[in-house]
């Protein structure tokens, strides 16, 4: 007869139902979660160059204009760029609602994450755990308000997963065409989810039943094949413009701080520094005896550390022998991966729901300092000020003022027409002296710009001209006078050729890269 210890293990191993109540509703409840926490306080920190970017490609274009851009540069946000520019037919490209679409699809990564973990381990604790771990990980607060194709990229990741699970262990037609379509769609909305074919590659094994693994195998070299074929064109184009990624830096031992700490935790020292703990803990516990969640964990475990190890290695081996491209928020679509082990580790060493609720509370604590202080502080976008330059314009200068920019400031990324371009709205009103040829017509991101000698016919008309420079740390945040010193400006043309024809400083305006200066004669 079985021992009493033997009955509880067998009870404790027995799986749970397939369908828990209430489990249907949670990728729903999560994704809530998520897309919250990604767009609260959304609209405070500046927007900034690269938002810049999907604000003057999708806002301030037709779609022959767009079509043009691509032929040009970004052609791997191609497909983000054409969503965004429906999305911008509805709502203004204002900080807040350019970044909405990248809540909601952490929101469906959520989702998808929840879904995913599901298939392995039967229950809600794991899932729910996974899904909400996701939820507040550094990296995916910080691309669930960022206007750029981040979030989309991991929701598609997510969702193109689970897809292939489901047509692996059904290994129906249908399903293998979709994974087809999908994987195609995948790459053209984010060349980096190329990846993600080896990743499945060392999957299928694990996912295969064993008496029919052949089968699989087959379909997905098939489709993955026609899919990478099909797609091959684009690619090589796309590759072609690598050139706008020349400013990443060459392997170096930094790299392995960007893959501990910065390719998941952003900036969050206390969050880093707690899933070690937890990861630690974890296999500790299982070496002792503590038991698992009950399921497919080990599968699980191992599908995960594939997804997280061959893409970052597949980048870092090809950024050291061939041209750097590894930055750590390109691999984001890795996140989901990483989001599963740190839950299995949560609920492997809390076991219940309370207690392991009790650590999901943990890692949000830790996270909050990054959230609150780093990623929503107005300046939080490497430290632009795009938004505070255009808020001052509205609220200051009056239709028919001039408007001049520095164009010798030492901003990276740059130029400095890009601020124009991130809140055109801002400076519609006012007379640009030195714009050139216009950024649509030409398929370039930014209009041209004239140099300041060649504009003195249009300054000698103005009457007030508001000037954009770098900000001049020897001087106070806000001054007004009759006649203010320039500091750095003087150097300029855009001050110096002003001042030839009697315009003199009266106001000044700082921000944290920016300079804004009234000038009047």
């Amino acid at each position: 007869m079985p021992t009493l210890e033997q009955r509880a293990s067998d009870v404790v191993d027995q799986p749970a139902p397939a369908r828990p109540p209430g489990g249907l509703l949670d990728p729903w409840l999560i994704a809530l979660l998520a897309t919250v926490i990604s767009a609260a306080w959304a609209c405070k920190p500046s927007l900034w160059f690269d938002e810049g970017a999907t604000i003057s490609a999708s806002a301030s274009r037709t779609l022959p204009e767009l079509w043009k851009l691509l032929g040009h540069i970004d052609a791997v946000h191609g497909l983000y760029y054409l969503l965004m520019h429906g999305w911008f037919a509805i709502f203004p490209p204002t900080e807040f609602w350019s970044r909405v679409p990248s809540a909601l699809a952490v929101g469906a990564a959520a989702a998808g994450v929840t879904a995913f973990t599901r298939r392995f381990v039967p229950g809600r604790a794991t899932a729910v755990c996974t899904g909400a771990v996701f939820a507040i990980l550094p990296r995916t607060t910080w691309a669930g308000m960022e206007a750029r194709s981040d979030a989309f990229a991991v929701a598609t990741a997510v969702w193109l997963t689970v897809l292939l699970v489901a047509a692996v262990r059904r290994n129906r037609p249908r399903l293998w065409l979709c994974y087809a379509l999908g994987l195609m769609l995948s790459i053209l909305l984010n060349l980096n989810l190329i990846l993600l074919v080896p990743v499945y590659a060392a999957m299928l094994p694990l996912l295969a039943p064993e008496k029919s693994r052949k089968s699989p195998a087959i379909w997905w070299a098939v489709c993955s094949t026609v899919a990478v074929g099909v797609m091959t064109p684009f690619i090589v184009f796309a590759h072609n413009q690598v050139w706008q990624v020349n400013w990443i830096y060459p392997v170096s031992w930094h790299y392995a701080f960007d893959i501990i700490f910065r390719q998941y935790f952003d900036h969050s020292v206390p969050f880093a520094i707690l899933t070690a703990v937890l990861i630690v803990a974890a296999v500790v516990a299982r070496l002792t005896g503590a038991r698992s969640p009950a399921g497919e964990v080990r599968s699980l475990v191992i599908i995960c550390a594939a997804w997280i190890v061959i893409p970052t290695a597949l980048v870092v081996i090809y950024s050291a022998i061939s041209e750097p491209i590894y930055y750590p928020r390109y691999l984001i679509f890795t996140a989901p991966a990483a989001a599963v082990v740190l839950a299995v580790c949560i609920v492997t060493l809390a076991r219940k729901p309370w207690p392991i609720a009790a650590v999901v509370l943990l890692c949000a604590v830790a996270a909050l300092p990054n959230y609150l202080f780093t990623q929503r502080w107005p300046y939080a976008k490497e430290g632009w000020d795009y938004s505070q330059v255009a808020d001052l314009i509205s609220s200051h200068a009056a239709p028919g003022d001039c408007l001049m920019v520095d164009n010798t400031v030492p901003w990276k990324p740059g130029p400095i027409r890009a601020l124009l371009a991130t809140r055109p709205a801002a400076f519609r009103s006012l007379i640009d002296v030195e714009r050139g040829v216009y950024g649509p017509k030409v398929g370039s991101l930014w209009d041209g710009h004239v140099a300041v000698w060649l504009t003195t016919a249009k300054i000698n008309k103005c009457s007030t001209i508001w000037t954009i420079t770098n900000r001049d740390k020897s001087l106070p945040d806000h001054q007004t006078g009759q006649s203010l010193p320039p500091g750095v400006l003087g150097r300029a043309p855009a001050y110096r050729f002003p001042s030839y024809l009697g315009f003199r400083i009266v106001e000044r305006w700082q921000f944290h890269y920016s300079q804004v200066v009234k000038s009047t004669r």
